[in-house]
């Protein structure tokens, strides 16, 4: 069972949710990501989050194309995308999480793959995209990634040196309260979610879904979409945003261009988890645990 000082931060830790557009020049798309990760570490920032698919474009017929290995160390000729994650984050001295680059493995299979990396550019962790973004909504957005992708199977809780633990998901992900309950439940002060929801899911559940995995596990909930690319295929919703463990937004954005940023702090988590005990009122004899159900892997 978690007390209510349990998963809370060590000390303040400053975020940064980098919004940007992909487009169809990887290099570009790379070029943009390390010039805002930059500047976002110039500002204070430790811990700096980029949006899903940041170094191609969110399209199925591009996935195979724009996919890498995921290696240790990155391999800069064939996997240029998570080379420069680990530089970015060497060369800022800050824990990059790193949106999510199409991954491609020895099999062929192909994962949408967030990598995080430690400020020193060591690889710590990296969670496949576990729930497939396969929907059809009548009269609005249509899109079906396991044409091209293959989906992930573990739940992953990364330790960030010094600070504590945080969840990941992507995207898609955030919608199954199974993968934040267990990660919190492993500890996780964070929930940590790079997306591109699209403008018909995004203003119906966007908010909705960031408050509520907060309020849920009261832990905060950092939210880094893409922005709205003019011309792009694919319409991304953009309001990244940090929710706070009662639900409160403290931080966000518009459609556009953009950096968020928040400073997480221990005391509110402490705060939330005395005022409204949740964390260790749930009723165990009666339903499951289910964060003592899984095999976490950290």
């Amino acid at each position: 069972m978690l007390l209510p000082g349990s998963g809370i931060l060590q000390k303040p830790l400053k975020v940064a949710c980098i919004q940007i557009a992909s487009g169809p020049s990887k290099a570009q798309n790379l070029a943009q990501a390390r010039q805002k990760v930059l500047q976002a570490a110039t500002a204070g920032a430790s811990l700096i989050v980029l949006p899903e698919c940041f170094n191609s474009p969110y399209s199925t017929a591009k996935f195979r194309e724009y996919a890498e290995p995921l290696s240790t160390p990155p391999d800069p000729i064939a996997s240029p995308s998570f080379t420069a994650l680990a530089q970015m984050a060497q060369d800022t001295s800050t824990f990059i999480v790193g949106g999510s680059v199409p991954e491609c493995d020895p099999s062929g299979k192909i994962y949408n793959t967030c990598a995080v990396y430690s400020p020193e550019g060591k690889l710590l962790a990296s969670h496949r995209k576990m729930h497939l973004f396969d929907i059809n909504i009548p009269n609005g957005m249509s899109f079906c990634e396991s044409d091209t992708l293959a989906a992930g199977d573990n739940i992953t809780v990364v330790d960030l040196e010094g600070y504590g633990r945080v969840g990941l998901g992507i995207c898609y992900d955030m919608r199954f309260a199974e993968l934040s309950t267990i990660a919190a439940r492993q500890g996780a002060f964070a929930l940590v979610f790079p997306s591109a929801f699209n403008t018909t899911t995004g203003p119906l559940h966007w908010e909705l879904l960031g408050r509520a995995r907060a309020v849920d596990n009261q832990v905060y909930t950092v939210l880094c979409s893409q922005s709205r690319g003019a011309g792009s295929s694919y319409p991304a919703w953009g309001y990244s945003m940090v929710s706070d463990p009662m639900g409160r937004i403290v931080a966000g954005t518009g459609e556009g261009e953009d950096i968020v940023y928040a400073t997480l702090e221990p005391e509110v988590i402490e705060e939330a988890r005395l005022a409204i005990p949740i964390t260790v009122q749930r009723r165990h004899d009666v339903y499951p645990d289910i964060g003592q159900l899984v095999r976490t892997e950290w």
